[in-house]
């Protein structure tokens, strides 16, 4: 079970560096970029809000001490709320997409 939880934990650690990088190596704002974010969100949320319940299911069902239990809910928890961030931040970046360009040049 400790190693299903570092997987779905983990999982979509490789596309949150890589939106980082590409901010940081200026590709702010771009279709790849969005991709990241897109592949990110994405992946975050099955292994987080399918995967994660799943296993605290499976942590809660078991013979585990009280401690490991109220671990495992915690971290659910703690992922509940950074999905609710990441759909706002999905949202925001669609939205942004969306709209015309109102510049002038």
């Amino acid at each position: 079970m400790v190693v299903a939880a570092i997987w779905i934990t983990e999982i979509s650690s490789p596309f949150l560096h890589l939106r980082e990088i590409l901010k940081e190596i200026g590709y702010r704002d771009t279709d790849l970029n969005l991709a990241a974010d897109v592949c990110f969100a994405t992946i975050f949320s099955l292994a987080r809000m399918v995967g994660g319940p799943y296993l605290v299911y499976v942590t809660m069902a078991a013979d585990n001490p009280i401690l490991i239990k109220a671990m495992a809910l915690g971290s659910q928890l703690v992922s509940a709320f950074w999905f609710y961030k990441i759909l706002k931040m999905m949202r925001y970046k669609i939205m942004r997409r969306s709209m015309p360009n109102t510049k002038s040049d």
